[in-house]
C-alpha cells in the first residue's frame, strides 16, 4: 500500500541554521516537523518505535542507535533573538521512551513558529526525498538546495557552507577532500534517491576557490516514488532535464498568496501582482477580512477580494499616502527588474559554459579526450559513482564538467564578457 505524502516544512532560517546533528537525527527532526504541521496544538509528538526505524529504512537491532541520537537532540542550537545577539535553546526539551515502544518528544515553545503558519521564506518538500539518503551532509545540502529549486541554481560561499554543515575547519581542510567526502556524495545520493539533482561550479578570486555555484536540475529520472507536486515525467527520455523556472511575479510570495491562499486565478493573480504593489495588496486583503468578518461581504470572499485590490477599497486620498505609493511601485518595479537581471545572468552562464564545452570536446582528438578522461579519472578515483557516471557517460557527464572547464583556455573572462554584451543587448 502506498505510504502517505508527508510534507516538511520549514522556515528559511531553520534550513540555514547551523545545526551538528547526524544523519538519524536530521530524519527524526523532519519526521516531527510533519507532525507538529499535521497537530500543531500538541505538546508531546509520539512515534512508534519500530515505524521510525522502518521509515528511516533501518533493521530493529538500531534501537540503540535510536535512542543515542534522541539524546543529541537536547542540546542548545543558537538562533536570533530580538534585542540579543543570539539565542541558545534546545530544539526539544524533553524525549520519552515507554514500555510499549514509543517515544514522546516536545519541542521548544519558541522554535514552533519555524515550523507552523508560514507565509513567506520557507521551503518544502516531501520526507520520502530524504528517507532514504545516507550522508548528513545530502540531506542538509538538499534541502539548501531545494530552497533555491526556484532559480536553478544557487551561490554558496565555502566558509558560508562550511558554517551551516557545522564542518570544522581541520576537517577536509583540502578543497579536493571536501569536494569528495561532502560534494560529491551529495551529488551521488541525489540524482539517486531525489527529485532534484546538481552540477557544481568553482568561483575564484584569484587562484583560491572561495564560492560553489550549484546547478540545480529536476531529476525526471530519480528511482522510487518521489513525491513531488512540481515533478513530471520525461518518457523515452534517459537524462537529466533542467529545472522549469517560473516567471518571475510567480516567485514574489505576495502571488504565491494570492493563488495559494485565497485561491485567486493563476491569471488573475499574475494581473494584480504585475499592476499593484504589494502594500496596496495586503492592504486591501485585511480589509476584506474585515469586512468579511463583519458580515459586510455579499458574494464569494474572492471575488469580493480581488474587487477591493483592483479598486482599493481600503485607501484613503491623503497627498502622503498618495506619494508613499508611488515610492512603493517604484521600489517593486525595481525590485523586479534586478529580480530579470539575476535569472538572465544565470540562464546565460548555464548557456554559455554548456556550449563551450561542447565546443572544446569537439575540438579534441579521440586521444586527447582518452587522456583527459584519465586525468579526471585519477582525481576522482576514490569516488566509485562518479567514475562508474564517466565511464558511462564519457566527457559529457556533468561530473566532468568542472574538470573541462579549467582546460578552456579564458573561459571566465569570456564567460563575463558574453553575459555583459547579452545583457546589454537586453536592455540590462
Amino acid at each position: 500500500m502506498k505510504q502517505p505524502k508527508e510534507l516538511v516544512v520549514k522556515a528559511n532560517e531553520l534550513i540555514e541554521m547551523p545545526v551538528d546533528f547526524n544523519l538519524m537525527q536530521l530524519k527524526l527532526f523532519a519526521k516531527i516537523v510533519v507532525s507538529i504541521r499535521d497537530n500543531p496544538t500538541e505538546e508531546y509528538y509520539s512515534f512508534s518505535v519500530k515505524k521510525l526505524l522502518e521509515d528511516f529504512d533501518l533493521a530493529d537491532t538500531n534501537y540503540t542507535h535510536l535512542k543515542n541520537a534522541t539524546k543529541g537532540l537536547i542540546r542548545p542550537v543558537v538562533i536570533k533573538g530580538e534585542g540579543v545577539a543570539e539565542q541558545q535553546k534546545a530544539f526539544f526539551t524533553d524525549v520519552d521512551y515507554d514500555s510499549k515502544g514509543t517515544v514522546q518528544f516536545k519541542i521548544h515553545k519558541d522554535l514552533k513558529p519555524l515550523i507552523l503558519n508560514l507565509e513567506r521564506n520557507y521551503t518544502q518538500y516531501y520526507f520520502s526525498n530524504i528517507a532514504r539518503l545516507k550522508s548528513a551532509y545530502a540531506i542538509r545540502i538538499y534541502e539548501l538546495l531545494k530552497q533555491f529549486q526556484f532559480r536553478g541554481e544557487r551561490v554558496l560561499g565555502l566558509e558560508e557552507l562550511r558554517k551551516i554543515l557545522k564542518i570544522d575547519e581541520k576537517k577536509y581542510s583540502k578543497i579536493n577532500d571536501f569536494k569528495r567526502f561532502v560534494i560529491f556524495v551529495a551529488q551521488k545520493e541525489l540524482q539517486e534517491k531525489t527529485d532534484i539533482f546538481f552540477e557544481v561550479e568553482e568561483i575564484k578570486e584569484g587562484k583560491k576557490i572561495v564560492k560553489l555555484r550549484f546547478i540545480i536540475y529536476r531529476n525526471s529520472r530519480s528511482p522510487g516514488d518521489i513525491e513531488d507536486g512540481n515533478l513530471i515525467d520525461s518518457p523515452g527520455q534517459d537524462d537529466i532535464q533542467e529545472v522549469e523556472k517560473p516567471s518571475l511575479l510567480e516567485e514574489l510570495d505576495i502571488f504565491k498568496v494570492l493563488f495559494g491562499e485565497y485561491k485567486v486565478s493563476k491569471k488573475i493573480a499574475l494581473k494584480i501582482v504585475k499592476d499593484f504593489s504589494e502594500d496596496r495588496i495586503k492592504r486591501n486583503i485585511e480589509y476584506t477580512k474585515k469586512e468579511h468578518k463583519s458580515g459586510n461581504v455579499n458574494k464569494n470572499f474572492t471575488g469580493y477580494l480581488v474587487d477591493a485590490i483592483n479598486k482599493d477599497y481600503a485607501s484613503t486620498t491623503s497627498l502622503f499616502e498618495l506619494d508613499s505609493k508611488k515610492k512603493e511601485e517604484q521600489t517593486r518595479r525595481e525590485k523586479q527588474l534586478e529580480a530579470k537581471r539575476e535569472y538572465l545572468r544565470s540562464k546565460l552562464s548555464l548557456e554559455f559554459s554548456r556550449t563551450e564545452k561542447e565546443k572544446f570536446l569537439n575540438s579534441l582528438s579521440e586521444s586527447e579526450q582518452e587522456a583527459l578522461k584519465k586525468q579526471i579519472l585519477d582525481e576522482i578515483k576514490l569516488d566509485s559513482y562518479s567514475v562508474n557516471l564517466l565511464k558511462k557517460r564519457g566527457l559529457s557527464s556533468p561530473v566532468a564538467g568542472m574538470w573541462v572547464i579549467k582546460q578552456i583556455e579564458g573561459f571566465e573572462q569570456r564567460r563575463d564578457a558574453y553575459i555583459g554584451e547579452k545583457m546589454k543587448e537586453a536592455g540590462l
